[in-house]
């Protein structure tokens, strides 16, 4: 196996994730009931959220991912939360290798990403804030 590869797969995936949160975020309030889009890498399903919350924030909205290769995940809004003293929105990927837990504030200037592998142990913390 070529030493490279681990890397760009975990690029791929933090890329992926803020793509995700972009588009979970701007359909949270735009999305009737359910939308499909297909894309070369595979089929998003996004869901709009009927819990409380900012429209940006909106609790249960939900996207589901299915992979041209068979892998599934699924990304969900949680709500706002109090985390390190800020009151940000939480969202939660969980896949097939384990899961992420996201921080993010509405303009995106504040970003933390916990992944987390299957059983549930912290692997790697990233804080992707904009510096002040």
């Amino acid at each position: 196996m070529r030493p490279d590869i681990g890397t760009k797969t975990g690029k791929n995936v933090k890329v992926f994730m803020i793509i995700s949160i972009i588009l979970l975020t701007a359909f949270a309030g735009c999305t009737t009931k359910e939308q499909t889009i297909s894309t070369p890498g595979g089929d998003l399903k996004v869901s709009q959220g009927s819990g409380s919350g900012p429209a940006w924030c909106k609790t249960g909205t939900k996207m589901t991912m299915t992979g041209v290769n068979g892998q599934q995940g699924s990304y969900e809004i949680k709500g706002i939360v109090n985390y390190e003293g800020r009151e940000v929105c939480l969202s939660e990927y969980v896949g097939d290798e384990g899961s992420m837990e996201q921080y993010f504030s509405q303009d995106s200037s504040y970003m933390v990403m916990i992944t987390k592998d299957k059983s549930g142990k912290i692997i790697n913390k990233l804080d992707m804030s904009q510096p002040k």
